[in-house]
C-alpha cells in the first residue's frame, strides 16, 4: 500500500505543540496612550495553538533503516500568549512492522522544533506509538503524549506536556491542514503576556449625506494601545475613507500584539440623507 494513502487517510491524528510570547513582570502596569493597563501574566501557559501545516514525503536522514519513510512537515500560525510560531519536524513511519501484519504501519519517535519569532525555540519529543495502524484506524488518536525537553532563548529550561490533533487532506503530492497543539508550557522565570491590546475610537457615529447622495465617504480613527513601545496596526472593515451607503453599516476592527493576543471591536456608522 502506498504511504500517502496509509499515513494520512483520515482526518485526525494526535500530537502536540507550543508557542510563547513577550515576557512581562506579572505585577506590572503598562502606561500607554489609553492610560494604565494591567497586564495579566502567568508563568505557565495553557496552550491552544492552531498551525497551518504542509507535509510532503522526502528523503530520510543518512543511516535510516530500510522500510522507513519520512514526511517533512512544516507549519505556521499566531498563538495567544506566544506570538508568531513555526514548526518543523520529520515524521518517521515504519511500513509493515513484523509484529503487525501486511498493509499496516507504525509511527516512530520524533522531535519537533517550535520557533517563536524573535524569542527562541521550544524542543518537543514524542515517543514511538505502540499501535499497529491501518487506514481505518487513523480516525483515532495515534500518538502518545509529548513532552517538552527544553528550549533556547527565552525558553531555556522549558518543560511541559500535551497532545496534538492533526486534520489534513491530499492536495497533489502534499498534505495540507492544521496541527492543533493542546497542553501546558512552563518556563522558569518567564511570564507569558496573555492580555489583548486596548482598542480606542471604536464609537458609533451619525453622519449626514448631501441632498440626493446615495453614498458618503466617511473617515474614522481606531487605534490600539499595548504594553510594547511600538504602535500596533489596526485592521478595520470597511476601511476608513470608504464610501458608506445611506443607512447603518457595522465596522469591525481587530489588532494583534507581538504575543499573539487579539482584541476586536465593532461600531456602527449611520449615514442619513438630508
Amino acid at each position: 500500500m502506498q504511504l500517502k494513502h496509509v499515513l494520512f487517510a483520515a482526518a485526525a491524528t494526535t500530537l502536540f505543540a507550543v508557542s510563547a510570547a513577550r515576557a512581562v513582570p506579572s505585577d506590572k502596569s503598562v502606561r500607554s496612550s489609553g492610560g494604565d493597563r494591567a497586564i495579566a501574566a502567568t508563568g505557565t501557559l495553557a496552550l491552544h495553538a492552531e498551525l497551518a501545516l504542509q507535509s510532503t514525503i522526502g528523503t530520510c536522514p543518512a543511516g535510516t533503516p530500510d522500510g522507513i519513510s519520512c514526511w517533512l512537515t512544516t507549519g505556521t500560525g499566531v498563538v495567544r500568549g506566544l506570538g508568531k510560531v513555526s514548526e518543523a519536524y520529520i515524521r518517521r513511519v515504519q511500513q509493515d512492522p513484523p509484529d503487525c501484519g501486511p498493509d499496516t504501519f507504525r509511527l516512530l519517535s520524533q522531535t519537533v522544533a517550535l520557533t517563536v519569532g524573535g524569542k527562541g525555540e521550544i524542543d518537543i519529543a514524542n515517543p514511538p506509538s505502540a499501535q499497529c495502524l491501518t487506514r481505518s484506524s487513523l480516525d483515532v488518536p495515534i500518538f502518545p503524549p509529548f513532552t517538552v525537553t527544553g528550549g533556547s532563548g527565552d525558553y531555556a529550561g522549558a518543560s511541559g506536556a500535551g497532545t496534538l490533533t492533526q486534520v489534513s487532506r491530499i492536495t497533489g503530492p502534499d498534505r495540507v491542514g492544521t496541527d492543533t497543539w493542546s497542553g501546558t508550557l512552563t518556563v522558569p522565570g518567564l511570564d507569558f503576556d496573555v492580555t489583548p491590546p486596548l482598542l480606542q475610537g471604536a464609537l458609533d457615529r451619525l453622519v449626514r449625506a448631501p441632498k440626493g447622495a446615495k453614498q458618503l465617504r466617511v473617515t474614522y480613527k481606531v487605534t490600539a494601545a499595548d504594553a510594547g513601545p511600538d504602535p500596533l496596526p489596526v485592521t478595520c472593515q470597511p476601511r476608513s475613507g470608504s464610501r458608506f451607503r445611506i443607512g447603518r453599516t457595522t465596522v469591525r476592527c481587530s489588532a494583534t500584539d507581538t504575543s499573539g493576543n487579539t482584541a476586536t471591536a465593532r461600531f456602527t456608522i449611520t449615514v442619513k440623507a438630508r
